[in-house]
């Protein structure tokens, strides 16, 4: 602790005491550097300024492409189409209205419910077999040294 006073001390003694040109000179060096002689604020608002942008293309972009792409599925769905809801529900569309579709739901052909376009998930036939569906054989990745 008292090796850091001293040098504290030494340097402040220095400073005061040299000249304003010695003064001005070492304050220039020291804030030289990556981003030469930029003062702080400067720096902070570029540091912003750089977050901001990663995370709009790292966060923002793609849930905006995700968005438009359901925008899109749920705009073409027509009267006829299985559909199934963000619930899991399987039901088939028998009309469509400006901000909802009516969806018939289960067998009983008689259930009939209002859904809101925002809710559909998309066109999806539900699987009523007891066996699972066929997985797909993923091609093997090759590594960076592995050869074959």
């Amino acid at each position: 602790m008292n090796s850091l006073t001293a040098f504290l001390l030494d340097v402040s003694t220095t400073v005061s005491s040299g000249s304003g040109e010695a003064a001005t000179q070492s304050t220039q060096q020291a804030s030289g550097g990556l981003f030469g002689n930029m003062n702080g604020i400067t720096l902070v608002i570029f540091y912003c300024v750089a977050l901001v942008i990663i995370m709009y293309f790292l966060s923002f972009r793609p849930t905006q492409k995700r968005e438009k792409a359901l925008a899109e599925q749920r705009n073409a769905i027509q009267i006829g189409d299985m559909v199934v809801t963000n619930a899991g529900m399987y039901g088939k569309v028998v009309d469509t209205t400006y901000d909802c579709f009516i969806i018939e739901f289960g067998l009983n052909k008689g259930v009939r419910v209002p859904v809101a376009r925002g809710e559909v998930y998309g066109k999806r036939e539900p699987n009523m077999t007891n066996e699972a569906p066929p997985e797909e054989e993923k091609p093997k990745k090759k590594g960076l040294f592995r050869r074959g």
